[in-house]
């Protein structure tokens, strides 16, 4: 018989090697389970299914998930030196099913219900050790205990994530088009203000409508009727906008190096520290009509 302390060890392993493993497959791209915590996530979610962060100037909270590696660590060390584990192993389990939530959600949303063919099987491993871990540190604690921190994390995401999508639907019946622009500027010189000083920029912009114009680095139109329109630099770095549904048909009309203008309201910008590249995302975007 396996013993609690070994179960528990395995658990911890199995959840801290898990999440540096890809997790799901969007456009050819593998995203591993630490890509929230390091700010790819989104700016992956952007590029490959036109989800933006809704909030961007949240984006620091998302570091809580570096806990998601170093809490296994330290069960894994306190349960070797037979010392307790409090609550840890349960917070983990919380903080592991949320996270994964979060993946399946999104991905969910972007390909448009095969969430499961793009799903690899190291987040499955990695939900299976977070409940074991819930389950083989706590024996002794009762079910339904046990039960309220599996479904807990979930639960709160998926609500969350409700609100969230209620809150953009609720902001696209806002007609960008009738609204006077803050600012008139070129794609480049927007991403190079970005990339010298995104504190600044951030400040400057971020809530603002803004006219941007310059040649469609990428068009990209879903088959739910959203579409993106990205304008990209040398570096890398680029401003996406997500355009309303009523501008597909001019949006489809529009090709990769066609100069556009697109008027839309900026969410801010994402650094990424392993790629080296900023992306400003804008929504309730509409073509520019001069």
């Amino acid at each position: 018989m396996i013993s609690k302390k070994w179960l528990t060890i395995f658990c911890g392993a199995g959840l801290l090697i898990s999440y540096f493993l890809p997790w799901v497959e969007w456009g050819g791209s593998n995203i591993s389970g630490y890509a929230m915590a390091s700010g790819d996530f989104f700016k992956l979610s952007e590029s490959k299914l036109s989800l933006a962060n809704p909030f961007p100037q949240f984006s620091f909270a998302f570091f809580v998930f570096w806990l998601t590696p170093v809490l296994p660590a330290i069960i894994i060390f306190l349960t070797v030196t037979n010392k307790k584990t409090g609550l840890l192993p349960f917070i983990t389990g919380f903080l592991s099913l949320s996270l994964v939530t979060v993946y399946i959600l999104f991905t969910d949303f972007g390909v448009g219900g095969n969430v499961f063919g793009v799903m690899k099987i190291t987040v499955w491993l990695h939900v299976l050790t977070a409940i074991g871990l819930i389950v083989f540190a706590f024996p002794n604690a009762s079910l339904l205990k046990k039960a309220a921190w599996i479904i807990a994390g979930p639960i709160f995401v998926f609500i969350s994530f409700k609100l969230t999508e209620k809150y953009i639907m609720a902001e696209t019946h806002k007609d960008t088009a009738d609204v006077k622009a803050d600012y008139s500027v070129g794609a480049a010189d927007l991403i190079k203000e970005f990339i010298t000083n995104d504190t600044a920029a951030n400040k400057k912009y971020l809530e603002k409508v803004l006219i941007v114009y310059g040649n469609a680095s990428a068009v990209n139109v879903q088959t739910d009727s959203t579409s993106t329109i990205k304008f990209a630099d040398s570096t890398g770095s680029y401003a996406i906008f997500s355009l309303e549904k009523s501008e597909m048909h001019n949006v489809q009309k529009i090709k990769t190096g066609d100069a556009v203008s697109l008027k839309g309201v900026c969410s801010g910008s994402i650094f990424s520290e392993i790629l080296s590249t900023t992306s400003i995302s804008f929504k309730r975007a509409t073509l520019n009509k001069k």
